[in-house]
């Protein structure tokens, strides 16, 4: 009996010891090397292959996404989108012999650049075979050439030829890691790494727009700007009271170290952009600290929060809102938000300095300075901005014809102040009226009002904004 005991925990410390079996590649291991293959780099493929356990491979899947999302802080991941929908375009345009146009170099060329600027088609003598083709590609966003284009020879299968450009795709799907610091790594247990231990810790600007709290009191604007594209810059001003904050004595000047961040969400709850930056802000004469920031939005209705925090992150403030981002691409007669500025200032050779706090005011060689608030004082002097956008032009004279005027008016009343009506010429335009000193008015509520008349369309807008002087 005793023999037979001993035999039976020997066995059982054998059998425990014993290593766990490598689980082969199943079906879905496989269609994921297929899928990405494209922009699989070769030593990620060598370590998925290598993974022994099936969790994870499954979390390996989850860190090759991550690395190459644009934004970890949304749930979506846009370039996952992007590319699943260039690869089933290229599969369907470039299959040769059956096989998936993604797995050849035709499909990834379009995966990775985009469709060709020009397709030249040599002639075959088969007309059931694919004729070779000679794609060039032109300068495009994220890619320029020597030249300003390149040209690629492609056979009929799809091939480029040996040793050429074939060799540097691999460089260049390596540029859509955007997160080199999410990898696959091992853990103690000999574990993947899972991405949730990877992903960098929110920043606390991060953290104050997921959870928003009121330290001190905060107030926020949303101003909107036409970019090149047609599309939105929306310029978000933060302002509070410095004593609120940390101050200290740079050079005889009062001033705040800051972090300014602001979100969007749509109307579906989904987070549109975010965006933060560090800032040291001035203290006013009337003992506030602005700053601003900018994000990009598509035409809309969104929630908006615009947070200020200190530096070191320990007290912070979220004004929230609900924001109408204008369409700028419809060609229409459009405006700028009528802006009311504390100054305009030239900047010494057009440069300005990224980490002021209105650097991202700056229009052309000015930097424009806001006021972040429509509460202002008898002791104030402002100026009021505009611009106007797709103006049309005269055939005859290759010139808009417009006219753009700014008025004054006291709350429910008469205008009290009118500028002289300024000439537009150009389809996109505009100007700053001021300073104008407030000393002569009384308190109370104003309107500024904006008349922008485009004499060629015939057509005008009026916008409007509200502001009150203190005694």
């Amino acid at each position: 009996m005793r023999s037979s005991r001993s035999l039976w925990f020997l066995v059982t410390v054998v059998a425990l010891a014993a290593p766990a079996r490598a689980q082969k590649l199943d079906k879905d291991d496989k269609k994921f090397l297929d899928d990405v293959k494209p922009i699989l780099l070769p030593d990620e493929e060598k370590t998925y292959k290598k993974i022994k356990d099936k969790s994870d491979r499954q979390e390996f899947q989850k860190s090759f996404w991550a690395r190459r999302d644009p934004n970890l802080d949304t749930a979506d991941n846009e370039y996952r989108a992007q590319y699943e929908k260039a690869k089933a375009e290229a599969d369907a345009a470039y299959k040769v012999a059956g096989q998936p146009g993604s797995l050849n170099d035709c499909g990834r060329l379009y995966i990775i650049f985009g469709k060709p600027d020009e397709v030249k088609k040599e002639g075959t003598e088969s007309p059931a075979m694919r004729a070779p083709e000679t794609w060039t590609y032109r300068d495009r966003p994220g890619f320029t050439f020597q030249g300003g284009q390149v040209q690629m020879a492609l056979d009929g299968e799809c091939k480029l030829p040996p040793g050429t450009f074939s060799d540097q795709l691999d460089r260049l799907a390596a540029n859509r890691i955007l997160h080199p610091n999410i990898d696959y790594r091992t853990a103690k247990d000999g574990k993947l790494t899972k991405l949730v231990d990877l992903l960098p810790k929110p920043s606390p600007a991060r953290t104050l727009l997921q959870t928003p709290r009121q330290d001190f009191p905060v107030q926020s604007q949303a101003l909107f700007l036409k970019v090149q594209d047609g599309g939105t810059a929306v310029l978000g001003v933060v302002r509070a009271e410095a004593g609120a904050l940390p101050v200290e004595d740079v050079g005889g000047r009062k001033v705040v170290k800051i972090v300014v961040a602001g979100s969007a969400e749509d109307a579906s709850g989904k987070e549109a952009a975010w965006v933060e930056r560090k800032t040291v802000a001035e203290v006013n004469a009337d003992g506030s600290i602005a700053a601003a920031f900018r994000m990009s939005l598509n035409a809309g209705s969104y929630s908006f929060k615009a947070a200020l925090l200190d530096e070191k992150g320990s007290k912070g403030s979220v004004a929230s809102s609900t924001i109408e981002v204008p369409d700028y691409g419809t060609g229409d007669l459009g405006l700028a938000s009528l802006m009311v500025l504390r100054d305009v200032v030239d900047l010494p050779g057009g440069s300005p300095d990224s980490d002021a706090p209105f650097a991202p005011f700056q229009l052309g060689t000015a930097q424009l300075v806001p006021f972040g608030t429509s509460v202002l004082s008898k002791s104030d002097t402002p100026w009021f901005f505009y611009q106007a956008y797709d103006l049309k032009v005269d055939e005859a004279t290759g010139k808009a014809s417009g006219l753009a005027s700014v008025t004054v008016l006291k709350a429910g009343g008469p205008a009290v102040a009118n500028a002289p009506p300024v000439p537009l010429e150009t389809p996109i335009a505009g100007s700053a009226v001021g300073p104008v000193p407030l000393a002569k008015y009384e308190p109370g509520k104003y309107t500024v009002k904006l008349t922008i008349s485009d004499k060629v369309a015939k057509k005008e807008k009026v916008q409007e904004v509200s502001i009150e002087i203190k005694p």
